[in-house]
């Protein structure tokens, strides 16, 4: 008790010697320190617990349609940004030179029919017309290019009148619907997620609007994180990729987008 006592003298007989100045410069101080201190409490319980949020670069189905024959386009009947169905018209070449060689495949083809029938005809020279007439429809069907897929005419690359080889590009299509991210996870995370969980994504630019997501790959095999991650200490980890596909009902999300997510719903 003495003690306590003593020291409360000494307080007591400090506060009294001091002046108003002194006094309200150390009170200002403990007010400031007890900020601090507070704000550093907080930063560790809910900032320094909160989970980390990976980024991911969206990504949706892409088809880009190839000429499968010489010709010029004689019709494109869709525009950039326009919705289509599966075997919806998209591109017609003429074809003039199949369609020449048809009429003249056609007629052989009958007069092979009927001579077969009587005899006249081998069996093994009718199935080479056969063949013959079998290719070149197949390829009059090509010189009308139809859509393969539900989805968006993403990219027109050519023209009315453009002349076209094969292998050359000429539409793409993308499923704006069927859309997904790969999140590069470390190897202590992977214990965390299967394949089939629920997954939840943010979109920044919307002021972090959720999207429901899943689970659907995650790879075996480990490799750097890609190039596009900023620090050089982080390009250099070994990392597992982990492809989660969001739900996009309304076509918010866009490929090219970036999304977050802490990849595990807590």
């Amino acid at each position: 008790m003495l003690l306590f006592d003593f020291l409360g003298y000494i307080m007591t007989t400090w506060g009294e010697l001091m002046t108003p100045k002194a006094k309200k410069i150390i009170g200002i101080c403990a007010v400031v320190t007890a900020v601090a201190v507070g704000g550093m409490i907080i930063w560790h319980v809910i900032v320094a617990r909160r989970p980390f949020v990976f980024a991911g670069t969206l990504e949706t189905t892409r088809v880009i349609l190839t000429a499968r024959v010489a010709s010029d386009i004689s019709d494109i009947y869709v525009t950039e940004g326009q919705m289509v169905t599966r075997d919806e018209a998209l591109l017609r070449l003429r074809c003039d030179t199949y369609k020449i060689l048809g009429r003249q495949i056609d007629n052989d083809y009958e007069r092979a029919r009927q001579l077969v029938k009587r005899g006249h005809m081998s069996q093994a020279e009718f199935d080479i017309m056969t063949r013959n007439k079998q290719d070149n429809d197949l390829k009059l069907d090509w010189c009308l290019v139809k859509s393969p897929l539900d989805g968006m005419v993403t990219t027109k690359f050519r023209e009315v009148g453009e002349i076209v080889a094969p292998g050359m590009t000429l539409i793409s299509i993308s499923d704006p619907y069927d859309i997904w991210a790969y999140f590069y996870v470390p190897y202590e995370m992977l214990y965390q997620l299967h394949v089939g969980a629920p997954v939840t994504g943010f979109l920044p630019e919307a002021n972090d609007r959720s999207f429901g997501g899943r689970i659907i790959k995650i790879s075996d095999q480990a490799e750097f994180t890609p190039k596009n991650v900023q620090t050089r200490q982080e390009r250099t980890r070994l990392v597992y990729g982990v492809k989660v596909k969001f739900d996009n009902p309304d076509l918010t999300l866009k490929s090219g987008m970036t999304i977050e997510s802490t990849l595990i719903n807590e």
